[in-house]
Parts: structure tokens; C-alpha cells; sequence
């Protein structure tokens, strides 16, 4: 995540991502070693946000092309 965000501070992220998982969106898996490893995962709540982003994403593309016509 962090090279797709280059410009989203640390704290932002880790808060953005205690917020997702704590609203059950996502599930936060944290792996033993060192240096420590998290993973993210979607849970069915997060699965069921997928159609109202694409249309959200859509929508911003359909708005894109019309104002640069």
C-alpha cells in the first residue's frame, strides 16, 4: 500500500486502516518476526463496499471525460 500512496504519511495510513478494521471492513493479521509484517484482508462487509466504489469510480471518470470534451 504504501508505494501505491507515496504521499499519505504513515500515521494517516495506520489510521485510516485501525479505522477500517475497527468499522469491519477489513481484517488486520499481523505476523510474527522481525521486522514486523501485517497483512490486510477484506472481510464480507468489505466485499459488499466493491460495487458502490466502482460506481462511485464511474461516476469521477464519466464527469472526467465530459468536462475535458
Amino acid at each position: 500500500m504504501r508505494a501505491a500512496l507515496p504521499t499519505l504519511s504513515d500515521k494517516v495510513l495506520s489510521d485510516r486502516l485501525a479505522q477500517l478494521d475497527e468499522a469491519g471492513v477489513i481484517h488486520r493479521d499481523r505476523r510474527p518476526g522481525w521486522p514486523p509484517r501485517v497483512r490486510y484482508t477484506l472481510t464480507a462487509k468489505g466485499h459488499r463496499l466493491g460495487p458502490v466504489l466502482q460506481a462511485l469510480w464511474d461516476w469521477g471518470a464519466e464527469t472526467r471525460a465530459r468536462d475535458n470534451a
